[in-house]
């Protein structure tokens, strides 16, 4: 989780403990200020994880890949995916073994 999502969900806790205080005293106006207050805070955590990727691009890659699936009609993730494929395949050698051991298994000594 990125800390944008963090901050969203301290503020959500706070809201919600201030929901339950609130309620405790009776305090109707501010049980319904806090509960909406909680509900942005969820929209928001919620829109923050779904559209947040793993990766972070320089802004103008990303704006290539948004200009780029919207020519081609192709998802921005599959995009994405391919052109860290194509680069991966440009740079690692994918015959060696994956457990980092760099001596090939049918090299003789």
């Amino acid at each position: 989780m990125t800390r944008t999502g963090v901050l969203v969900l301290v503020a959500l806790m706070v809201s919600v403990i201030g929901v339950l205080d609130a309620t405790r005293a009776g305090d109707t106006d501010l049980v319904v200020l806090l509960a909406a207050v909680g509900g942005l805070l969820l929209g928001a955590l919620a829109t923050e994880t779904r559209h947040r990727s793993a990766v972070v691009l320089r802004p103008d890659l990303a704006r290539w890949l948004h200009v780029r699936a919207a020519a081609t009609g192709e998802p921005v993730d599959r995009l994405a995916d391919r052109c860290v494929a194509a680069c991966r395949a440009g740079l690692v050698d994918d015959t060696a073994p994956a457990d980092g051991d760099t001596a090939r298994a049918d090299s003789r000594p």
